[in-house]
């Protein structure tokens, strides 16, 4: 990455801060519970990804306990009649979603489960992946199902949440030790995706650019 990309995103950041760009994404929450929960299930990812996400834009709405998935004021008609997975679920059968919509990725989560709430986010960061990135995914995501071997049945549905379950996966320690446990290789690549976030993010808020010889080209964002 150029000092003038660099220069660039660090406008584009504007001396915004994690709350700030999640707060900035939430277009509904049904109190403030709920919005702080959020925060703190968020603010686990890396600066430089939410922004990304909240600059695309990412809208989320977050359901009140007994609220369905369908009340969510950001789906589209296509997202509401839409089946996922092997079973063909309906969206009142899904603990939260996450799907593009035109113009804006939308979220949809309950408030009462972090790792639901990282889940669906990890949804939208796949969505700025790199397409040298989505590959290498692919091919573990190939490999696993020649195995039969993911972190929990939801992840062999697809890639989508296959990543997304590895993703949440790695912010919680728990968690992370069981995904290291049954797919090093997924670990090692999310391991060092989060790392190259971070290290990015921690470049954004300098107050100087620095040099960008050397540095590694970033994977997925």
């Amino acid at each position: 990455m150029s000092d003038r990309q660099l220069t660039d995103l660090r406008a584009r950041l504007g001396g915004r801060g994690k709350r700030e760009l999640i707060e900035g994404m939430i277009v509904r929450s049904p109190h403030p519970a709920a919005t702080g929960r959020l925060i703190t299930a968020l603010e686990v990812y890396p600066l430089a990804t939410l922004m990304l996400a909240h600059d695309y834009p990412t809208k989320i709405w977050i359901l009140d306990r007994g609220e369905k998935v369908s009340s969510a004021g950001i789906l589209t008609q296509r997202i509401l009649h839409r089946r996922w997975h092997s079973a063909g679920i309906g969206v009142d059968d899904c603990e939260g979603l996450t799907d593009v919509a035109p113009g804006y990725v939308a979220v949809v989560t309950s408030w009462r489960s972090l790792l639901v709430m990282r889940h669906e986010f990890a949804h939208a960061v796949t969505t700025f992946f790199s397409a040298p990135f989505r590959q290498q995914l692919r091919q573990l995501y190939d490999e696993a199902r020649l195995r039969g071997q993911f972190t929990e049945p939801l992840a062999g549905e697809s890639i989508g949440e296959y990543v997304a379950c590895g993703l949440s996966y790695h912010f919680f320690p728990d968690l992370r030790t069981e995904l290291m446990a049954v797919d090093p290789a997924l670990y090692r690549l999310i391991d060092r995706f989060i790392a190259q976030a971070e290290d990015l993010s921690m470049r954004l808020t300098a107050e100087e650019a620095q040099p960008a010889a050397g540095v590694e080209e970033r994977t997925g964002v």
